[in-house]
């Protein structure tokens, strides 16, 4: 029996093995993240599967989009993408031979990860203080909604952790009812703080020889990056603090209409930008205008400005704005649909964005998906592999890895152990 795990990734966390506990979004991702820069990721699963092996949109046998599952060989694309580069085993932790299982796993392992709600691990016998006492290297981290010990078995969504953190009253306007921003971003968030933290870990382990606890709220991790912006002191001086899609202390900064559609102009936090815009707007008196050649003078006349600009962007479509700007050295861009952003072929070419792969069909034309947005330039990326089948790998890593013997796996398939 071999401790070294049989199949490496290529990368710089190559040889490091993580057992993931997770499913929903948080957790996934940040594993993903891992596998991606070369972790080997056991994914441990309930014998029917993580339930995001159940969401939409899902892809058929032949190729075949389809928002819900009509005969049962759909494959869920949320799945596909967030289990790439993992390995899928099975376990029933309610049963009492898998503590047994969990703790060969845990002597071999680098670092553990799990997102159940706050103290049901430790319920579960697979907290940090039992997994510490099996191996004090581990690395162990908990993704909860509000940290680890707080309000026990609450639960936590997304679109909560937006209410409660504030991220709703970050955006639209004053007076208008709360925004939820368009995506998961308290839990997409959250995995960046757990990758980043577990790689820290990582780092102090190998100078002390000691594991760790990284402890990950949502609640945090949103509040905290929202807090990267002065939201107590513009409210104590009387400013307003929703500003929809203009920021009224650049001025001229926002989304502007044209003909065809939107352009974001980063015109006014520094003053040779803004009279760069002025000059080709045909407004060159405004460069020497002591009410607009200043910073501080043209926020005072925000709404003023940003007409004048507005104006002129309707006079032509956005592809003409973007090209008049770009030329003059000033901040533009189209407004693109995430659909439209998720196919540039450049971003496919660094590996940002990374074509979706069906275990038996491939790659999808078409269908791209998330990728690692770290390149590195001297290492190996990580494993591109699709996401595994339910179970794939019991017999590798049970089998072959941990030593079991076959007429062992097949009694705990019988039991309902995995």
């Amino acid at each position: 029996m071999d401790s070294k795990f049989p199949i490496n990734n290529k990368g710089p966390l190559e040889g490091v093995v993580v057992l993931d506990f997770t499913t929903q979004k948080s957790g996934p991702i940040a594993t993903y993240y891992l596998a991606a820069m070369g972790a080997t990721i056991i994914k441990i699963e309930e014998r029917k599967g993580d339930v995001v092996r159940g969401y939409a949109p899902f892809i058929t046998s032949n190729g075949q989009l389809t928002l819900w599952r009509k005969s049962g060989d759909e494959l869920s694309l949320p799945m596909l993408a967030r289990a790439r580069g993992k390995h899928s085993v099975t376990l029933n932790l309610k049963t009492p031979q898998a503590l047994s299982i969990y703790q060969e796993l845990v002597k071999r392992a680098d670092i553990v990860i799990e997102n159940y709600s706050s103290g049901t691990a430790d319920r579960l016998g697979i907290g940090y203080k039992a997994t510490k006492a099996l191996n004090q290297r581990i690395i162990y981290c908990s993704i909860s909604g509000f940290g680890a010990g707080v309000m026990p078995g609450r639960k936590a969504f997304d679109v909560v952790i937006q209410a409660s953190s504030g991220m709703m009253l970050a955006n639209g306007i004053e007076g208008g009812p709360p925004v939820r921003v368009g995506m998961s971003i308290a839990d997409t968030l959250a995995s960046l703080y757990a990758t980043m933290g577990i790689n820290a870990a990582l780092f102090r382990r190998e100078r002390s020889g000691h594991g760790e606890y990284v402890d990950i709220s949502m609640l945090g991790a949103t509040t905290a990056f929202l807090a990267t912006e002065d939201w107590q002191s513009l409210g104590l001086l009387g400013e307003p603090t929703r500003t929809g899609n203009f920021n009224v202390k650049a001025t001229p900064f926002g989304i502007f209409s044209c003909k065809d559609g939107y352009v974001a102009i980063a015109a006014g936090s520094r003053d040779p930008i803004a009279h760069s815009l002025f000059r080709v707007m045909g407004l060159e008196a405004w460069t020497t205008d002591p009410r607009y050649a200043t910073l501080a003078e043209r926020c005072q006349r925000n709404d003023e400005v940003c007409e004048v600009v507005a104006s002129w962007c309707r006079e032509y479509t956005a592809d003409e704005v973007e090209s008049l700007l770009s030329n003059a050295g000033i901040p533009v861009e189209k407004v693109r649909s995430p659909a439209e952003a998720i196919s540039d072929p450049a971003l496919a070419e660094r590996g940002d964005i990374q074509a979706a792969e069906h275990p038996t069909l491939g790659t999808s034309t078409g269908l791209n998906t998330f990728g690692l947005p770290i390149r590195f330039h001297e290492t190996p990326k990580g494993t591109d592999g699709a996401a595994p089948a339910l179970g794939q790998h019991n017999r590798l890593i049970y089998g072959k890895w941990l030593g079991f013997s076959d007429e062992t796996l097949q009694e705990w398939e019988s039991n309902g152990v995995i």
